[in-house]
C-alpha cells in the first residue's frame, strides 16, 4: 500500500502543472526534421520571390484649396461661422478622385486596356511605354475570354505575325478575341522580330481594379492636403496614372466651377440687349421732344427740381429692380427643383448681405450636389444631407425675401409719396418743361442701368477667363527606388516560421493520434497501480538475456526489478509471483523468464510454470521437451516430479512446461490439482513464477490470481493501447489480483521515451569498454535507420 500512496503523490506532483522541459525535448529530438523543413521552406521563399512580380509605390500630393474666404464683405462672417457648409468636403473630394468617370478617362488616355508581356527568365515581364507597335481591340467577340493571350511579332514596317499568321499593319484583323488593329510606333528605335504576348483587359474590371488599388488619405484631420498612392509593377505607368487622375480631377472641377459664371454672363448679356433697346427708344423721345418744342436750356429752378426728381426716381427704380430680382428669386424657389443649380438668377442690385450669403450658399451646395451625383446615387447619405441643406436654405431665403420685400414696399411707398409731392410742384412748371423732365428721367434711368450691367459683364468675363481649379499639385507623381512588395525579410521570416510550425503540427498531430502507451505518464495518468519496472527494447534473439548478456541494459533493468521485488513480497512465505498482460505479444513470458533467471543467479531456487496452456511459448524458446507437462499433471496422469525440468542455461532454475494443449484449460485450473501443485512447489522452491495467459482474452489469469502473492501486469511500449490502462485500474480497485503492479516492457529508448529524463538509461557500472556500452552504441547507430524502416521488435514480445 505504501507504493500505491507514493505513486499517488507522484501523480499529483506531475499533474500540478505542464512540464515545459519535457514538451521542449519532445520537439527537439526531431531537430533534423526541423532543419530540413526550415531549409526547404526558405528555398520555397526564394522561389516565391523569384516568381513574384515586384510592386513599386507611386505617390503624389494634392492640396485642396479652402474657398471660405473667397467672398468679401459681410459674407465673411457667415463663412467663418460655417453655418451652412459641410465638414465632409475632403471625403467628397476623395470620392470624386476615385470616381469611375475620372479613372475610366485616365485608363483610356493611357491605353492600358492592352497589356504587353515579354519573357524574362522564368517570369513574364509586363512592358509599358515605347513599344514597336500598339494593339487596339476595336470590337471584342461575344464569347471573348479575357484570360487568353495572343502572340504578336512585328516582321517589318508593313507586316506582323499574330498567332503565327501573317497580317497587315494598320488593317483590322479578326482574331478569336475580336477585331483588332495593329499600328506601328514611329518613335520606336529598337529592333523588330521580337515576340510579345498581348492580353486585353475588360475596361470595367480594369477600372474597378485601379479604384481598389488607389489609396487617398489626408495628411491629418485638420489639413486639406491629400496623399494619393498606388502600387504598380511599372513605376512609370503608376506615375502617369496618378498625374492623369489629378489632371482629370482639375478639369472636372474647373468645368463645374465655370457653369455658374457662364450662366451669370448669359443673363447679363440678355439684359443688356433689352436695356439697350429701351435706352435707344428713350433717347429718341428726348430728341423728338426737344426738336418739337424747341427747348435748348432749362432754368435753375428746373435744374433743382430735375435733380430732386432724378434722385427720387433713381431710388425708386433701384427699388423696382430689387423687387424684380426678388420676384425672379421667388419664382426660382417655387418653380425649380434642387438639380437646376445652373438656373440660379442673378442678384444684381441686392445689397442685403444676409440674403446674398444665403443665395451664394445655395448655389455652392447645389453645385457640390451636382458634382456628387456624378459618382454616387441620390440615396447616398451625403447627397441626402445636401438635399436637406438646400431645402433649409430655400426656406431661409424665402423668409429673408419676404422681410426684404416688406421693407422695399415701405420705401417704395415713401418714394412714390415724394414723387406725388414733386408732381404737385411740376404742375406749376410749364407743360413743356415738365414733358422734357419726363423724357430725360427715362433716359437717365436706362443709361444708369446700362452702365451698371456693362461693368458687371466685364467683371464676369474676367472671372471666367481667370478661373482656376480649387486644387494645386504639391509634388508630381514619383515612385520608390526599391520595390515595396514583396518585402524580402518578411517573406523569408514568414517561410522560416512556416518551416518551424509545420513540423510542430505534424509532431503534435502524430502524438495526438497515438493511441498506444509511449510514456510512463500515459500509465500514471489513468491508474494508481504502481509502475515498478521499465525494461528497454532489445534486438537480441536470445530468450534468457540476463544469462547471455549480463552486462546489457535489459539485464540491469531485470536486476532492478528483482530488487524492487523484495519490497513487494518481503516475507519468505510470499513465494508465488503471477505474470499476465492485457493481450498477447506484450512480453510477459520474456519478463517472467528473465526475472526467474535473475532470481536464480542470486542463489535462489526458482521454478517457472508455463500456464498459458493455449499458446505456450517458453518451452519453444528454451528448447525443452513438452511431451509431459501441466496439462498431463492436472488430469492426474503423471506426478509432479516427472514434469519438473531443469533449465540448462541457468543453475537453480527449473520449468514446468504446459504439456500437450488440452481442450478445456479453464476447467483443468479449477479441479484442485493446481493448488496441490503450488503447495508442493512451495516446499521445494524459494520463488514460483506463474506465466499466465493474457487477462483480456481468457479467465485463466483471474483463476490463478487467487494463488499469487504478487501480480505483475506487463504492458508494452508503443504496443499496448491507452484504453487498456483504465481496465487495469478497475482490476486494481476491485482487488481481483493480489498486490497488483505494472511493468512496462520493450521501451524504445531512441523514440524519446520519457523525453530524455525520468529513468536514466545512460549510466554505467564500470563493466569496461564492452558489453553494456557496446549496446548503447548500437542504439545510436540505428537511430537514422529507424526513421525509414520498420523496427525490429526483438525478443521482448515473448
Amino acid at each position: 500500500m505504501s507504493n500505491s500512496n507514493d505513486i499517488n503523490g507522484f501523480i499529483e506532483i506531475e499533474e500540478s502543472g505542464p512540464d515545459f522541459r519535457e514538451a521542449l525535448f519532445k520537439y527537439l529530438r526531431f531537430w533534423k526534421w526541423f532543419v530540413f523543413s526550415i531549409i526547404f521552406f526558405l528555398a520555397l521563399g526564394f522561389i516565391y520571390l523569384k516568381l513574384t512580380t515586384p510592386q513599386y509605390k507611386v505617390e503624389t500630393d494634392l492640396l485642396i484649396k479652402d474657398n471660405k474666404g473667397a467672398m468679401g464683405g459681410a459674407n465673411d462672417l457667415l463663412q467663418d461661422l460655417d453655418l451652412f457648409s459641410s465638414d465632409k468636403i475632403i471625403d467628397n473630394e476623395i470620392q470624386i478622385l476615385k470616381s469611375k468617370n475620372i479613372v475610366e478617362k485616365v485608363v483610356k488616355s493611357l491605353k492600358i486596356e492592352t497589356s504587353y508581356y515579354t519573357t524574362n527568365g522564368v517570369r513574364k515581364r509586363e512592358l509599358y511605354g515605347t513599344l514597336p507597335f500598339n494593339v487596339e481591340l476595336i470590337k471584342p467577340s461575344i464569347d471573348i475570354d479575357y484570360s487568353n493571350k495572343i502572340s504578336v511579332r512585328l516582321l517589318n514596317g508593313s507586316e506582323a505575325e499574330v498567332n503565327n499568321k501573317k497580317v497587315l499593319i494598320n488593317h483590322p484583323v479578326q482574331t478569336d478575341e475580336g477585331l483588332i488593329l495593329i499600328t506601328t510606333n514611329t518613335s520606336y528605335k529598337g529592333s523588330f522580330n521580337q515576340l510579345f504576348d498581348i492580353k486585353f483587359n475588360p475596361l470595367a474590371g480594369l477600372v474597378e481594379q485601379y479604384i481598389k488599388n488607389l489609396k487617398i488619405d489626408p495628411v491629418s484631420k485638420q489639413a486639406t492636403v491629400l496623399t494619393i498612392t498606388i502600387e504598380d509593377a511599372i513605376p512609370q505607368r503608376g506615375e502617369d496614372f496618378l498625374n492623369g487622375i489629378v489632371k482629370e480631377y482639375n478639369n472636372a472641377a474647373l468645368e463645374d466651377k465655370n457653369k455658374v459664371t457662364s450662366n451669370t454672363l448669359l443673363f447679363i448679356t440678355d439684359r443688356l440687349k433689352v436695356i439697350a433697346e429701351g435706352l435707344g427708344a428713350v433717347e429718341g423721345n428726348v430728341e423728338q421732344y426737344k426738336s418739337r418744342n424747341g427747348i435748348a436750356n432749362i432754368g435753375a429752378q428746373s435744374q433743382i427740381l430735375l435733380q430732386g426728381v432724378g434722385d427720387n426716381d433713381s431710388q425708386l427704380n433701384k427699388i423696382l429692380i430689387q423687387l424684380s430680382v426678388l420676384k425672379s428669386l421667388e419664382d426660382y424657389l417655387y418653380n425649380n427643383n434642387t438639380d437646376q443649380s445652373s438656373a440660379l438668377p442673378s442678384m444684381l442690385g441686392i445689397d442685403d448681405p444676409t440674403l446674398l450669403g444665403l443665395v451664394n450658399q445655395l448655389g455652392e451646395i447645389q453645385l457640390r450636389r451636382s458634382s456628387m451625383l456624378q459618382t454616387v446615387p441620390e440615396t447616398n447619405p451625403i447627397v441626402t444631407s445636401m438635399t436637406d441643406q438646400i431645402t433649409s436654405l430655400k426656406r431661409a431665403i424665402s423668409t429673408s425675401v419676404q422681410n426684404l420685400k416688406k421693407g422695399l414696399q415701405v420705401t417704395k411707398q415713401q418714394l412714390q409719396s415724394k414723387n406725388n409731392q414733386f408732381e404737385g410742384i411740376i404742375k406749376r412748371v410749364p407743360s413743356q418743361e415738365r414733358g422734357l423732365l419726363d423724357v430725360m428721367r427715362q433716359q437717365h434711368l436706362q443709361d444708369t442701368l446700362f452702365m451698371y450691367l456693362l461693368r458687371k459683364r466685364e467683371e464676369t468675363e474676367m472671372k471666367l477667363a481667370s478661373g482656376v481649379a480649387d486644387s494645386r499639385t504639391i509634388d508630381k507623381a514619383w515612385s520608390s527606388s526599391a520595390p515595396v512588395k514583396p518585402v524580402k525579410p518578411i517573406i523569408y521570416l514568414a517561410f522560416f516560421v512556416i518551416g518551424i510550425i509545420i513540423p510542430i503540427c505534424v509532431i503534435y498531430l502524430q502524438e495526438l493520434l497515438n493511441f498506444k502507451i509511449s510514456r510512463r505518464q500515459d500509465i500514471e495518468k489513468f491508474t494508481n497501480v504502481p509502475l515498478i519496472a521499465e525494461i528497454s527494447h532489445s534486438d537480441n534473439a536470445g530468450s534468457l538475456l540476463v544469462v547471455e548478456k549480463p552486462r546489457s541494459m535489459v539485464a540491469e533493468q531485470i536486476r532492478a526489478l528483482r530488487t524492487n521485488l523484495q519490497f513487494i513480497v518481503p516475507n519468505p512465505e510470499q513465494k508465488i509471483i503471477l505474470f499476465t498482460s492485457g493481450i498477447s505479444g506484450e512480453g510477459k513470458s520474456f519478463v517472467s523468464l528473465n526475472l526467474g533467471a535473475s532470481l536464480a543467479m542470486s542463489d535462489k531456487k526458482v521454478v517457472i510454470l508455463e500456464l498459458d496452456l493455449r499458446k505456450p511459448k517458453l518451452h519453444v524458446s528454451l528448447g525443452v521437451d513438452n511431451s509431459l507437462g501441466l496439462s498431463t499433471y492436472l488430469i492426474g496422469k503423471v506426478s509432479y516430479e516427472k514434469i519438473l525440468q531443469a533449465i540448462p542455461q541457468q543453475n537453480n532454475y527449473f520449468i514446468i512446461t504446459s504439456g500437450p494443449t488440452p481442450p478445456n484449460p479453464a476447467e483443468l485450473l479449477v479441479n484442485g490439482q493446481i493448488e496441490k501443485l503450488l503447495h508442493q512447489l512451495k516446499q521445494d522452491f524459494d520463488y514460483i513464477i506463474l506465466d499466465a495467459p493474457p487477462v483480456g482474452l481468457v479467465t485463466d489469469a483471474q483463476i490463478l490470481g487467487g494463488y499469487a502473492d504478487a501480480t505483475m501486469f506487463v504492458v508494452r511500449h508503443n504496443y499496448t493501447a491507452k484504453s487498456q490502462i483504465p481496465a487495469i485500474d478497475n482490476l486494481y480497485r476491485q482487488k481481483k489480483f493480489n498486490n497488483l503492479n505494472i511493468i512496462m516492457n520493450s521501451i524504445d529508448v531512441q523514440s524519446g521515451y520519457g523525453y530524455g529524463y525520468g529513468y536514466g538509461y545512460g549510466y554505467g557500472y564500470g563493466y569496461g569498454s564492452g558489453g553494456y556500452y557496446q549496446e548503447e552504441k548500437s542504439y545510436k547507430s540505428s537511430k537514422l535507420s529507424s526513421l525509414f524502416k520498420k523496427k525490429n521488435k526483438g525478443n521482448n514480445k515473448l
